[in-house]
C-alpha cells in the first residue's frame, strides 16, 4: 500500500507569509532546469516550494521523501505513482511495470518512465522534497540518470538540508541549475516587519524588528516563535533577550530536528569548535583533535548543519548564532569548556588574532594571557572599537590590577569616558594618580602626560571649556615623543574647545592638523575623527556644500580601512544624518539613523540617543503620532537614566519641547522649563544656541514673550560675532514667529527676509520649518510685501513643504491672518453666503482656536479675554457659517483650512 500523503500536493499552512521576492525568482526557473533548494531545517523550503507548485498551470508530481525511500524499488514506485497520478494517468505502461509479480530493475523503470514522459501533452514538474533523507546510493545514480536523460518540458525540484551527492557541475556550467540557499530563505526585514503585522496584536517598532533580524539572522522559527510568545511591548525585550541566550523551544527544536541525526564524531566537532566566532581547518582539527578538519568542516557545511562558508575557497566557515548558542550547551564539562578556550587563545594568537585571542582568554579565566593580551594590544584594541571586551576584561581581573598599572588605569577611565561615566573617570585618574606619586614615581613621570590628556577629554565632555584646554596645554608639555596616540588627542581636544569657545576658523585649523599627523601616524579613527570635527564646523558656518563634502571624504576613508564597525563610523553616518534632515531627505535620514544604531547598540543603548531624537524628527515630520510617542518614551528614559553632553541633551531637548508643542502639552514645557538648566552667559557654540532656543521656544509657548525676547536678542549677537551662521538662521526664524505672535509684523517679515537672504545657495529646509505652520503665513505675507526673485523662488519651496507635513493627530494646523484669509474667500470650498457676511478677523481667530480643539477657557486666556466675550464670538460665528454647534463648525474650517494647505 502507497501512502497518498507522499505523492500528494501539501496543503500550504494556514496564514503561510507570502514571498513575492522568492516567487519572482521561481516564476523565472524554466522546465529544463534543475532547480535546487537547499537549506538547513526551517528554511521552509516544502512551504516555499508547494506554493510555488499551486500557481502552476501545468502538472506537478510531489513525491515527500522520508528515510524509508532508501530501497530503490521504493523509492521508484513512489515517483512513478507520483507522475502518473500528476499527468492524469499519463504513464500507463510504466504504471503496470510496477503491478507485475517480479519487480523491473530501477534503471528500466526509469527507462520506460522517460520514454513516456516524451509524448506528453504539456510540460511537468516531478519535486523531490526532503532529498536528504536518502544516503543510497543506487538512488542517487537513479536521481542522475533521470537529470541527465529527462526530455524537453520535463524539469526536477530537489529540496533538501545538505548538497545531494548528483554530480551537478555540468548542469551549473551548463545553466541549467537555479539554486537558492539559505541567504535566499532567510527572511529579510521587510519580510519580518510584515509578518510580525500580521500576527502580532500590536504595531511593533522598526528599532525592535531589525533586532530580531539581526539575533534569528532570519532563520523563520525564532520569528514564528516570538509571534507565538510576545503578548504584548512589555514581552518584547524579554523574549529577545531569551532568544541570545538560546530560547528553549528552539533548544528543543534544534535538538530533535538536527543533533539526534548526526554521528557522535561530527557533533563533538561541531560542539567544541561552537565557541569561535569563525573556524577554519586549523582551528578545528586543534580544539576537536581530529586530523581531518577541513573535510569536516565542508560535510558539515553541505549538510546543512547551519554552517556557511564565508570565502570562495571554502577556508573559514561561521555557525549560526541561533545554533551556535544550541552547540554551546552541549559543552557541560567546565574542565572541558575551560581547555577549548585556552586552545583557541594560543590558536587565534598563532593567526594573528588579538581581539579572538583575548575573547577566549576571558572565557577561559587565564589571567596570565589575558595581562600579556591587554599589555601588546590594549591601546590598539581601544581604537578598533572593541570596549566592550576590554571592560569586561579589567573587571575580571579586578580593581587590583588597576592599581598596579597606569596603562590599564587608563585603559579603564577611557572606556568609562566613551560611556560617560565622568564621576568614574575623575575617581579613577585622582586614585592612581596619588598612588604612583607614592610608590611608582618613575611610572608617573612617564604617564603624567597622558593623565592630563584623559583629563582633558573629560573635561570637553562635560562642558568645562576652559577647564579643557587648560589640561589640553599641560599634557602637550608633558607628552613624550613615543605618545603619539595622547598628542593626537590632546590636540583634538585643542581643537574641540576652541570649537566651543566660538573661534571657529582656529578650530577648523587646529582639526586639520590632527588630521595630518593622524595619517601620518596611521591612526585612521582619529583622523576621521578630526574630518567630521570640521563637518561640524562647516555646518555651523552654514557651509552646507563643504560640510556634505567633508561627510563623504570621511565616508570614503571609514569604508577603505574597514572601520564600518567602528563606532567612528556611527559619528560618520550620523553627520550623514543630520545633513539630509535638513536639506529635508527624510528617507535618507531615517537610513542613516538606523545604520548608526546598528554599529552603536553594541556598546549599550545609552548610546542611541543621537539617533532616537533623530528618528523622532523624522516620525513627527510624517505625522506618525504612535510611533513620535514611543521615540519619545525612548528618549526620556535614556535622559533620566544617563549623563550626557549638552550637544546631546540640547538636540533631544527641542525635539521633546516640538513634540510637547504638536500635542498641545503645555504642562511638560512649563515642567522642562523649570528644572533646565540655564543659558550661559555667551552662548558661543551651537549646542548652547540650541538649549538657549530651547529656552526661546518653552518661552513662547507659556506666553512669556518679553522674556523671550530678551533671550533671542542675546542668542543672535553672540552668533553673529562668532560667525555661527546657521544658528544665526536659525534665531532669526524664530524671531520672525515670536514678533508675529506679538504683532509687530514689519519686524517678523524683514527677520524672515534676513533668514533667507542667509539660506541662499544653501539647502536650509529644517531650520525654517523649526515654527510648524506659522511659516505659511509669515512667507506669503513676506511675498505680497515683495522678495527678489531668488528668495521668492525659496519661499515658494517652503511653503509648499509645510503645506503637506501632517500634524501629529492627522489634522489640520494653520494661522490665519489676512493674507490667508483672502485665499480661504478665493476657494471653492466656502459657503458663498459666508462671502457675503464676512467674518471679523477676531472671528477667523476663533473658529481656527475651536478648529485646533481648544476650549472656551483656553480660548479666553489665549486671547487674554473674558469667557463671556468669547462665547459672544461663537454665537456670531455659527449664526454667519450656518451651524449650529462646535462638531459642525470644526468640519466646516477642516474643509476651508485644506483648501488652502493642501494647494500645490
Amino acid at each position: 500500500m502507497l501512502l497518498t500523503s507522499k505523492y500528494s500536493l501539501p496543503d500550504c499552512p494556514e496564514h503561510t507569509l507570502a514571498r513575492p521576492r522568492l516567487l519572482s525568482l521561481l516564476k523565472g526557473c524554466h522546465s529544463d532546469q534543475l532547480l535546487l533548494v537547499t537549506a538547513p531545517a526551517g528554511y521552509g523550503k516544502t512551504t516555499l516550494i508547494s506554493a510555488w507548485a499551486s500557481t502552476q498551470d501545468n502538472p506537478v508530481a510531489w513525491y515527500a521523501l522520508d528515510t524509508s525511500d532508501n530501497e530503490p524499488n521504493q523509492f521508484c514506485r513512489y515517483l512513478v505513482e507520483s507522475v502518473h497520478r500528476a499527468t492524469g494517468n499519463g504513464i500507463p505502461r510504466t504504471h503496470r511495470l510496477l503491478q507485475a509479480p517480479q519487480c523491473p530493475d530501477p534503471a528500466a523503470i526509469i527507462s520506460h518512465l522517460l520514454a513516456e514522459l516524451r509524448g506528453l501533452p504539456s510540460e511537468l514538474r516531478i519535486v523531490l522534497d526532503d532529498y536528504h533523507q536518502i544516503d543510497n546510493q543506487a538512488i542517487h545514480d537513479t536521481t542522475r540518470f533521470l537529470l541527465r536523460h529527462a526530455p524537453a518540458g520535463i524539469g526536477i525540484v530537489i529540496t533538501s538540508r545538505s548538497q545531494p551527492p548528483l554530480g551537478l557541475a555540468t548542469l551549473r556550467v551548463q545553466g541549467r541549475l537555479l539554486e537558492l540557499g539559505s541567504d535566499e530563505l532567510a527572511l529579510s526585514i521587510e519580510e519580518i516587519a510584515r509578518l510580525l503585522e500580521q500576527r502580532l496584536p500590536f504595531a511593533l517598532d522598526a528599532d525592535r524588528a531589525a533586532q530580531l533580524h539581526q539575533l534569528s539572522e532570519g532563520w523563520p522559527p525564532a520569528v514564528q516563535l516570538f509571534t507565538l510568545s510576545v503578548r504584548n511591548r512589555a514581552e518584547v525585550d524579554r523574549y529577545l533577550a531569551e532568544l541570545e541566550r538560546g530560547h528553549s523551544h528552539i533548544l528543543d527544536y534544534l535538538a530533535e530536528e538536527v543533533l539526534e541525526r548526526l554521528e557522535p564524531r561530527m557533533r563533538d566537532l561541531l560542539a567544541r569548535t561552537s565557541i569561535l566566532t569563525r573556524v577554519n581547518a586549523r582551528l578545528a582539527e586543534r580544539l576537536s583533535g581530529q586530523a581531518d578538519g577541513q573535510q569536516l568542516l565542508e560535510a558539515a557545511a553541505r549538510r546543512g548543519l547551519f554552517l556557511q562558508a564565508q570565502d570562495s575557497s571554502r577556508q573559514w566557515f561561521r555557525f549560526h548564532p541561533v545554533f551556535a548558542r544550541f552547540l554551546q550547551r552541549q559543552l557541560s564539562d567546565r574542565d572541558l569548556l575551560l581547555e577549548l578556550h585556552s586552545i583557541a587563545c594560543d590558536t587565534w594568537q598563532v593567526l594573528g588574532q588579538p581581539v579572538e585571542a583575548l575573547r577566549h582568554a576571558l572565557a577561559g579565566e587565564h589571567r596570565e594571557r589575558l595581562l600579556k593580551l591587554l599589555d601588546a594590544q590594549g591601546e590598539q584594541l581601544l581604537r578598533s572599537g572593541q570596549s566592550p571586551l576590554l571592560r569586561a576584561c579589567l573587571e575580571w581581573l579586578g580593581a587590583e590590577v588597576l592599581e598596579q598599572s597606569a596603562r590599564f588605569t587608563l585603559l579603564s577611565v577611557k572606556m568609562a569616558w566613551e560611556n560617560f561615566e565622568y564621576d568614574q573617570c575623575e575617581k579613577q585618574l585622582a586614585a592612581a594618580e596619588s598612588r604612583l606619586q607614592r610608590q611608582d614615581p618613575q611610572q608617573w613621570h612617564q604617564y603624567e602626560g597622558a593623565f592630563a590628556t584623559m583629563r582633558a577629554q573629560v573635561a570637553i565632555a562635560r562642558g568645562q571649556t576652559l577647564q579643557a584646554k587648560e589640561y589640553a596645554e599641560a599634557a602637550l608639555a608633558l607628552l613624550h615623543r613615543e605618545q603619539s596616540g595622547e598628542r593626537i588627542s590632546a590636540l583634538l581636544v585643542t581643537g574641540e574647545t576652541s570649537f566651543c569657545l566660538g573661534a571657529l576658523d582656529q578650530a577648523n585649523t587646529h582639526m586639520q592638523e590632527v588630521e595630518a599627523l593622524a595619517i601620518v601616524e596611521k591612526d585612521t579613527p582619529s583622523a576621521a575623527w578630526a574630518i567630521c570635527q570640521q563637518a561640524e564646523i562647516a555646518f555651523a558656518q552654514g557651509l552646507l556644500n563643504k560640510a556634505a563634502s567633508l561627510q563623504r571624504k570621511v565616508h570614503h576613508l571609514v569604508l577603505k580601512n574597514h572601520l564600518s564597525s567602528l563606532p567612528i563610523s556611527e559619528f560618520v553616518y550620523r553627520l550623514h544624518g543630520q545633513l539630509q534632515w535638513e536639506c529635508g531627505d527624510l528617507e535618507g535620514a531615517e537610513q542613516s539613523a538606523r545604520r548608526g544604531m546598528q554599529i552603536n547598540r553594541k556598546v549599550g543603548e545609552h548610546s542611541l540617543l543621537p539617533e532616537y531624537t533623530l528618528l523622532l524628527k523624522i516620525a513627527q515630520a510624517r505625522g506618525e503620532k504612535e510611533e513620535s510617542l514611543e521615540w519619545l518614551d525612548r528618549i526620556e528614559g535614556l535622559l533620566s537614566d544617563g549623563r550626557y553632553h549638552r550637544d546631546w541633551i540640547a538636540n533631544a531637548d527641542a525635539t521633546r519641547i516640538r513634540t510637547w508643542r504638536a500635542l498641545g502639552n503645555q504642562q511638560a514645557i512649563a515642567a522642562w522649563l523649570e528644572q533646565a538648566a540655564p543659558v550661559v552667559d555667551k552662548p558661543c557654540n551651537h549646542f548652547e544656541q540650541c538649549h538657549g532656543r530651547n529656552h526661546v521656544r518653552a518661552l513662547i509657548e507659556l506666553q512669556r514673550w518679553s522674556d523671550a525676547c530678551r533671550l533671542l536678542g542675546r542668542l543672535q549677537q553672540v552668533a553673529g560675532a562668532c560667525g555661527l551662521v546657521t544658528d544665526h538662521l536659525r534665531n532669526r526664524v524664530l524671531e520672525s514667529h515670536l514678533l508675529w505672535l506679538r504683532g509687530q509684523q514689519g519686524d517678523a517679515l524683514a527677520a524672515i527676509t534676513e533668514a533667507l537672504q542667509l539660506a541662499a545657495g544653501r539647502d536650509f529646509r529644517a531650520s525654517f520649518l523649526q515654527i510648524g505652520k506659522p511659516l505659511i503665513v509669515i512667507l506669503k505675507t513676506a511675498l505680497e510685501h515683495g522678495l527678489d526673485e531668488a528668495e521668492a523662488g525659496q519661499a515658494q519651496t517652503l511653503i509648499r513643504i509645510a503645506q503637506r507635513q501632517p500634524e501629529l493627530d492627522g489634522g489640520i494646523r494653520i494661522e490665519l491672518d489676512d493674507t490667508i484669509i483672502r485665499e480661504i474667500l478665493a476657494s471653492d470650498a466656502v459657503p458663498d453666503f459666508l462671502r457675503h457676511s464676512p467674518l471679523t478677523p477676531r472671528e477667523w481667530q476663533v473658529l481656527n482656536a475651536i478648529h485646533s480643539g481648544l476650549s472656551n477657557e483656553r480660548i479666553a486666556r489665549h486671547f487674554k479675554v473674558a469667557p463671556s466675550t468669547i462665547k459672544t464670538h461663537i454665537r456670531s460665528l455659527y449664526q454667519k457659517l450656518d451651524v449650529k454647534d462646535r462638531q459642525e463648525a470644526i468640519a466646516l474650517a477642516e474643509r476651508m483650512l485644506r483648501s488652502v494647505q493642501d494647494r500645490p
